[in-house]
C-alpha cells in the first residue's frame, strides 16, 4: 500500500457484503495486518447474521486494543502529561447516531457510543456522563490508567493523526465507526470531528464514509457529509475520494474511507494502513 492509494471496483459488480478498515492517516502501511485482522473480526461478525452496525463496532473494538494505533490502549496524553481522553461514534444508514467525547479510563470507548445509539435519545455523551452511562445500562468498561499510555508525553509522538474507524454494508444496512485515543498534547477537554455527525463520519442509503486526519479541518468542512453528497450524485468513491483530499491545503493532514453498492476506495495525504474484504454478487 502506497501513499494516497485508492481501489475502486465501481461498476464492476454489486457487493453484497463489504467492510473497510482504516488505522489513521498518516499510519504504517506495513502495519496493516491490524486492519486487515480488525476486518476480518467485522466480516465474520455479518456471515454470522450480525448487522453492519456490530461489524463496525467489532472492528474498531480490534483497533482499539491495537497499541501500533492512535485509540484505546494506543491513546495520546493530553497537556498535563497524564490524561487520556478518548471519543468514538458510529452510525447507520437508517439514521442512528451515538457518540462519546473526551471520555476517560475506558479502553474501549466505541461501545459507550453505541450504547448511546442504541438506548439513548440523545446524540453525544461527553466526560464522566460517558462513564455513568455504561454504568447504567451495564455497557462493560475495561480501565485504562496513566501506566496504560503506550508512549509517554516525553518520548516519541504518533506520527499520523487521531482517528481509526471502519465502514461496512451488510447487504440492506450501510454503518460506519470511528474512535480517536485525541492528539498529543493538546487541551484537556478538545474534541475533534469523531463524535459530530457528518464531520467524520456520515451514513445514508448511498453509502459510508469514515474520515482521519486533522479533526478540526474535518468538522469545519463537514468532509464526511460532503463526501457522502458526491456518492449520492454518482462520483465513484474513487472520484470521491480524489475530490475531497482537494478540498484542503497540501499541508493538511487528511485521509477517509469510502463504500457503496457498488465500489469502495480509499485514500490519504500521507499514506495510510488500510484493509478491505468484499463479496460480490
Amino acid at each position: 500500500m502506497h501513499s494516497k492509494i485508492a481501489e475502486d471496483v465501481q461498476n464492476v459488480q454489486e457487493i453484497r457484503c463489504a467492510i473497510l478498515t482504516h488505522g489513521g492517516s498518516g499510519s504504517d502501511s506495513t502495519e496493516s495486518d491490524g486492519t486487515k485482522s480488525a476486518a476480518g473480526m467485522g466480516m465474520k461478525s455479518m456471515a454470522n447474521g450480525n448487522s453492519a452496525l456490530e461489524a463496525v463496532v467489532q472492528a474498531t473494538r480490534s483497533l482499539e486494543v491495537d497499541p501500533r494505533f492512535n485509540a484505546g490502549i494506543g491513546s495520546e496524553l493530553r497537556a498535563d502529561g497524564k490524561t487520556m481522553q478518548l471519543d468514538a461514534s458510529c452510525m447507520t444508514s437508517r439514521g442512528e447516531f451515538g457518540s462519546v467525547g473526551a471520555v476517560e479510563g475506558v479502553q474501549n470507548p466505541i461501545d459507550i457510543a453505541k450504547g448511546v445509539l442504541l438506548h439513548s435519545p440523545h446524540i453525544l455523551i461527553v466526560g464522566d456522563g460517558a462513564r455513568i452511562f455504561a454504568k447504567e445500562h451495564n455497557i462493560p468498561m475495561i480501565t485504562l490508567s496513566f501506566s496504560d499510555a503506550r508512549k509517554s508525553s516525553d518520548s516519541q509522538e504518533h506520527s499520523f493523526c487521531d482517528t481509526v474507524g471502519a465502514v461496512a454494508f451488510d447487504g440492506t444496512m450501510f454503518a460506519a465507526a470511528l474512535s480517536s485515543g485525541g492528539l498529543g498534547k493538546s487541551a484537556l477537554g478538545r474534541i475533534g470531528d469523531v463524535p459530530f455527525p457528518g464531520c467524520g463520519l456520515f451514513c445514508g442509503p448511498a453509502g459510508a464514509v469514515a474520515c482521519t486526519g486533522d479533526g478540526e479541518f474535518i468538522a469545519l468542512k463537514l468532509l464526511a457529509r460532503e463526501v457522502y453528497g458526491m456518492i449520492e450524485d454518482n462520483l465513484s468513491p474513487s472520484e470521491a475520494t480524489d475530490k475531497a483530499l482537494n478540498m484542503f491545503d497540501v499541508s493538511v493532514d487528511v485521509g477517509l474511507i469510502v463504500l457503496t453498492k457498488n465500489g469502495f476506495a480509499s485514500k490519504a495525504r500521507d499514506g495510510m494502513a488500510w484493509s478491505h474484504i468484499t463479496e460480490v454478487r
